[in-house]
């Protein structure tokens, strides 16, 4: 048995292993047709098919050997009538067989059904901040409630079945001996003890073959088939084209790095134990091979994403590069840029022409990918570590400071999904791994847009023009101000080469890039009210973006926050700004921070490495409180005593059926007179009438029991994911997505189809058990004393074994959910590890992985064979110990002593099963166990106001926003994020939010939106937030996040998922937004599918669908992220143009880092180191030359005299418009006469020539 669960185990690893290799290999149109949660669902719930069927495959061919064997001995004792009992086993066998192809129907559906649910689970997960944010819990949690619906659905169904089925197990046996005897009665013969005994035991045997065994592997076999086909389906989608030269390429790379030392660890030897030990591999003994000169060739390719598309995604794109060269890619959102990028990847499949490519690639992607590891091995990613060449790469990737604020330097973690680390930390941690490798060939895809002007004219300068001005690199990038210095310029539209050629070329072409340049700069910055969206303009590719902020990024971490995998930067993602070393000081600032690393790095070298926060897990024993709160989900005080009585009713018919046959044999083998035809027949009225009565008691008893397991499996599920979406946003940045899930996948999965069969099969062992022992004991009392002594050593023996049993389940639990996790990253991650070529290293983790998972499960199923084996052998001993008695007793009565031996017989075999289902119960009860944890996790405030503070549905009427002493603080820290926050935010203000590093922008929305409770108070008109319930809150505020995040479903659903709106206001919407026309292209229309994580549209479409969801909501506050920072100038434009025209009236806050959205701005707040440091407009804070203006300055003299220029025209309209309509008061103290604006004409010209002086130094 052993050996036939071991199989099965290899087969599930084996097909875990193979579908994850293939995973590695997906096409992106295969991977945009697969769901996360489904590839998790078919390797946590399918695969397990085997280690089941690997259990009962074996009675497929021992049935039929033993039933003829059974056969033969039965004739002796009842002659032919032992055929009419055979017949009707025959007869439960087809149904058997339909019951199998109804079991396998209803599991095709039911796995269709959990994948549909799975995949929502992911989006949630994923998207939780935005979907608290929006206050969409509600619309989301119907739509999981209908796919939990008709999944339970399908699952009670199968419960139903699987409950007909163990009821025809239960009592097949008495009636095909009520048949048997029957039968034999009714031709004339007397029913013996010899006769009836025999044939019960040997019935017995057969009955527990045919009728459960033989049924269960048909069964399993079915489903098995289900699962094998989806897998196969899995493995046949299309695979991307293979780089023949990709491993040799990378090979030579690294033998170029090659290093006595792969890491600063490496004393350490390497256990292959995590993902770094997995990446850093050893250099080639060989000496590498020479290669050309590197070039890259493209001759007029067409390509695009699916055979589905009408259009191609690029058409006829020719390009020819050599080593130096700086190819720029500009265009609209849409416009095909990434996936070119995608082409040269061999991600995105060429129709026709050519890609030559000579010598090594490396990618940085729009969307920051990284992986749970520390940040110096999202780095390296496989590269040997050069100390020298890693610190190059760090200066120009402006990741310095970054590195000395982290607790742990670049040992810190980054958490899930880079969850610790603020965006512009993880898009240039991004950016320097692709840097670290040396390439030949660097594919960048808008890494700029996701830091300041400062940092990004860094980066360009530092990084991308002198770092690798030896290398082929393709900038893609909607910061026009840089393709000046691109050797090539590549203008891409709707997939059609527009313009290529040099800067100068495309001039003479009639391309005015200087104006471009003047309209953008103009245009953001006439109002700062700016808005996200996405760039890059890919083929769909992407699945989220992830934007940041600065030069900087991380905010000020504690000890305690980055061993848990978060920052203070987590609740949004922010990041502040870096003053570049362009003076003195700034030098002198510097070199302080440097030295400060410097002293500290030894300390830093005796710290223990950052771990993982470890998933928790109970000890000891099941709580009585599990126990309780899975009746009491399950199960009424009527439910449950209907099936207790039932339940006595049954057991005590089965036995009782025993003992009447006995004594009918014995009155007819013992008795003094000849038995009468009467009497005959009414013992066969009674024993049929028994018979009958079993039949339904039992179904009743199984439909029952079974309805119970299913309420409890449907609510706690509802009651666990109701608690999930309270629960707090920490909460999410904490756990990773794969530990919630497997919540809803394994966990899930076994209270739904396996805990009710197993606590059904322990339900019915141990009654019989009581019942055997009972009867037994009537037979002769003395038979009681053995069977104590049999029920002590076996309660004692299951004691011993359950301790174990219990915590190797727990953490078989445990060893599953970083399999997810790794699953979930891989998958996101797919573009890049194909990129670096590292597979390989993923698909060894992959494997540890899942060697860990089969260590536990293999130490569960050698530990529960064990106990079963003893067992078998203390139940052989009862056997020989109820003989013993028997054959002492003189006076018993032959059909006593064959109901003793039976009855003994019975419960030996069913002794071994009892123990060993006990023990699984208990250890399926660990997934209710780790379900009901989720019951307690800590909830934010009520989502619902207190009827006398609900605000009226017109508040805010003017958007004002107060703060007052507000503090906040992040949960297991004690030192405040944001301290004494006071001032005034007036109706319709338009404010602009800037700040360095730890400045605590991204905390300040979680202040507003209350996703982490402050001290103090926040009012808007004069109500304090925190008085009234956070959906009457958050449902008043609007924001456009700084990941433009869309859910599968209807664009209808993902513009207003509450159905608030007509059809027309959600036209108006798209028209405003410029998506009418393709929304109107999709087939349904606004019920056109948006796929997961919105796949099919481009990061800029994806955040013109906030800005839609922003307009239909028209609130009072606006609160923008980063809005125009990865969208192209066209669409910049627009979403300038339409922020100023729909929320003209409205407060809007932008938090930027580029400067030019908000220098326009009524006034700009900016903070630093979690206080407000200054406050005012924009053109009296350049003239106080502050802490703003020192940022403005760091952006280049040509820039900071646009600001300054923008700032003083915008100041100069305002204090005229003021002037004229004869206002008695401002917005602040400005300059109320002409001698005034004067005054500003004429400190212009004095500011400019003084900071040209310090600009030209």
């Amino acid at each position: 048995m052993i050996q036939a669960m071991r199989i099965g185990m290899r087969m599930r690893t084996a097909c875990c292993s193979l579908m994850f290799q293939k995973a590695l290999r997906l096409s992106r149109a295969s991977v945009n047709q697969t769901a996360v949660g489904q590839i998790v669902n078919i390797m946590s719930n399918d695969v397990n098919r085997m280690d089941e069927f690997s259990i009962f495959v074996s009675y497929m061919i021992v049935s039929p050997i033993q039933m003829l064997i059974v056969i033969y001995i039965l004739f002796d004792y009842i002659k032919w009538t032992c055929f009419v009992g055979l017949a009707l086993l025959f007869l439960l066998i087809p149904i058997q067989v339909y019951m199998g192809r109804l079991f396998s129907r209803v599991r095709s559906n039911t796995a269709r059904q959990t994948d549909q649910r799975l995949r929502l689970m992911n989006e949630i997960t994923s998207g939780i901040r935005v979907i608290k944010m929006y206050s969409w819990e509600k619309p989301f949690a119907n739509r999981i409630a209908d796919a939990r619906k008709t999944e339970v659905k399908y699952i009670r169904q199968a419960c139903y079945l699987k409950a007909i089925n163990l009821s025809m197990f239960f009592v097949a046996t008495r009636i095909v001996l009520f048949v048997c005897f029957i039968t034999y009665v009714l031709v004339g013969n007397q029913l013996t003890s010899e006769a009836v005994f025999v044939s019960m035991a040997l019935f017995n045997t057969l009955r527990l073959t045919i009728t459960f065994f033989f049924p269960n592997s048909i069964g399993l076999a079915s489903e098995l088939l289900i699962g094998c086909k989806r897998i196969e389906n899995f493995l046949l989608l299309k695979e991307m084209e293979c780089i023949p030269d990709q491993q040799q390429q990378e090979k030579f790379k690294k033998e170029n790095f090659q290093q006595k030392h792969c890491s600063e660890n490496d004393d350490k030897k390497c256990k292959n134990n995590n993902l770094e030990d997995n990446l850093i591999t050893p250099p080639p003994a060989q000496p590498p091979p020479l290669i050309n000169e590197p070039k890259l060739i493209i001759n007029n390719i067409v390509a695009k994403w699916s055979q589905e598309l009408m259009q191609p995604t690029l058409r006829n794109i020719s390009v020819r590069l050599k080593s130096g060269d700086l190819l720029a890619v500009i265009g609209p959102v849409g416009s095909g840029k990434s996936s070119f990028l995608m082409s040269i990847l061999r991600e995105l499949p060429i129709e026709s022409g050519k890609i030559d490519i000579e010598g090594s690639i490396s990618y940085a992607s729009q969307d920051p990918w990284s992986f749970n590891e520390s940040v110096r091995n999202n780095i390296l990613f496989g590269m040997p570590f050069d100390q020298k060449h890693y610190d190059q790469v760090i200066k120009v990737c402006a990741l310095e400071r970054d590195l000395t604020l982290m607790p742990f330097g670049d040992r810190t973690l980054v958490g899930e999904k880079g969850v610790s680390l603020s965006g512009g930390q993880k898009a240039r941690i991004n950016l320097a791994r692709a840097i670290y490798r040396n390439p030949d060939i660097c594919l960048l895809d808008d890494p700029l847009s996701a830091v300041d002007t400062s940092v990004a004219e860094h980066i360009f300068e530092n990084c991308i023009i002198e770092h690798l001005k030896s290398k082929i690199r393709i900038l893609v990038t909607h910061q026009i101000q840089f393709i000046q210095k691109a050797t090539k310029i590549l203008i891409l539209k709707e997939g059609d080469c527009l313009a290529f050629g040099t800067f100068a070329e495309l001039q003479q072409m009639g391309i005015d890039f200087m104006s471009l340049l003047n309209e953008k700069s103009i245009t953001n910055d006439n109002d700062g009210s700016d808005q996200s969206g996405g760039g890059g303009g890919q083929g769909g590719e992407h699945q989220k973006l992830t934007s940041s902020n600065s030069f900087d990024g991380s905010e000020t971490f504690s000890t305690d926050c980055a061993i848990r995998g978060r920052s203070r930067t987590i609740s949004s993602g922010f990041e502040g700004f870096e003053v570049l070393p362009s003076d003195d000081n700034a030098v002198a600032t510097v070199a302080n921070e440097n030295q400060i690393k410097n002293n500290n790095k030894d300390d830093d070298e005796t710290k223990s490495d950052t771990k993982l926060t470890e998933e928790q897990y109970q000890r000891g024993s099941i709580k009585w409180k599990v126990y309780r709160e899975y009746l009491k989900a399950g199960s009424g005080i009527i439910s449950l005593t209907i099936t207790i009585i039932f339940l006595v009713l049954s057991q005590t018919i089965f036995n009782g059926s025993d003992i009447f046959l006995t004594a009918w044999t014995n009155k007819n083998q013992f008795g003094e007179n000849q038995i009468s035809d009467q009497e005959q027949h009414q013992d066969i009225i009674i024993y049929s009438i028994l018979i009958g009565t079993l039949f339904i008691t039992t179904i009743v008893r199984s439909v029952s029991f079974f309805q119970i397991c299913m309420r409890a499996s449907e609510r706690l599920h509802n009651q666990i994911f109701e608690r999930l979406l309270q629960a707090k946003v920490a909460f999410f940045d904490q756990n990773p997505a794969g530990r919630i899930l497997n919540r809803f996948t394994k966990d899930l999965g076994i209270i739904d189809e396996m805990l009710p069969s197993t606590a059904y099969d322990l339900n019915l062992t141990f009654s019989q058990a009581i019942g055997i022992i009972v009867t037994v004991s009537i037979v002769n009392w003395w038979l009681i004393l053995p069977a104590i002594f049999l029920t002590i050593i076996i309660f004692f023996m299951r004691g011993i074994y359950i301790k174990s049993a219990r915590d190797i389940k727990r953490f078989e639990g445990l060893a599953r959910s970083p399999v997810y996790s790794h699953i979930s990253t891989t998958i996101n991650g797919l573009a890049s590890i194909r990129a670096f070529g590292a597979q390989k290293a993923f698909e060894r983790q992959f494997f540890i992985y899942q060697n860990d998972h089969s260590a536990t499960w293999f130490l569960f199923i050698s530990s529960s064979r064990c106990m079963g084996l003893i067992i078998d052998w203390i139940a052989t001993i009862y056997i020989a110990v109820i003989s013993f008695v028997i054959m002492m007793s003189k006076d018993m009565q032959g059909g006593s002593a064959g109901l003793a031996i039976s009855s003994g017989l019975m419960l030996a075999g069913m002794t071994q099963w009892a123990v060993r289902q006990s023990a699984e119960f208990e250890s399926q009860m660990t997934s209710v166990e780790r379900i009901v944890e989720y019951q307690d996790l800590p909830k934010e405030p009520l989502a619902e106001s207190e009827p006398e503070k609900r605000p009226s549905n017109e508040w805010p009427t003017e958007g004002t926003i107060e703060f007052d002493h507000m503090y906040l603080r992040y949960s297991g820290s004690d030192k405040p994020v944001l301290k004494n926050i006071n001032c005034t935010i007036l109706g319709g203000e338009k404010i602009g939010i800037v700040g360095r590093t730890g400045a605590g922008k991204s905390s300040l929305i979680a202040a507003l939106f209350r996703l982490t409770e402050i001290d103090g108070s926040i009012r808007i008109d004069n109500i304090d937030t925190k008085s009234i319930g956070l959906k009457d809150l958050r449902k008043k505020l609007s924001i456009i996040p700084q990941d433009p995040v869309v859910f599968s479903g209807s664009v209808r659903y993902n513009l207003d998922p509450f159905n608030e709106y007509d059809d027309d206001n959600i036209w108006k919407a798209l028209e405003e937004v410029q998506l009418k026309t393709q929304v109107n292209n999709y087939k349904g229309k606004l019920s056109g599918q948006i796929t997961e994580s919105g796949s099919n549209l481009s990061v800029g479409q994806r955040q013109l669908i906030c800005l839609a969801r922003a307009i239909l909501k028209n609130n009072r506050i606006l609160i923008l992220d980063e809005a125009t920072a990865n969208v192209d100038h066209q669409t910049d434009k627009l979403i300038q143009e339409t922020i100023r025209e729909k929320f003209s009236d409205c407060t809007v806050l932008t938090i930027a880092h580029r400067l030019n959205t908000i220098i326009d701005c009524d006034r700009v707040l900016v903070l630093d180191a979690g206080e407000i440091v200054e406050f005012d407009i924009p053109y009296l804070l350049l003239r106080n030359k502050g802490i703003f203006y020192e940022m403005c300055k760091k952006t280049g003299r040509s820039m900071f005299a646009n600001l300054y220029q923008l700032a003083k025209i915008t100041h100069k309209n305002k204090l005229r418009s003021n002037l004229m309509e004869n206002m008695d008061k401002t917005i602040v103290e400005p300059i109320l006469d002409e001698e005034d604006l004067a005054v500003v004409d004429d400190d212009e010209e004095l500011l400019l020539n003084s900071d040209s002086n310090k600009q030209n130094d």
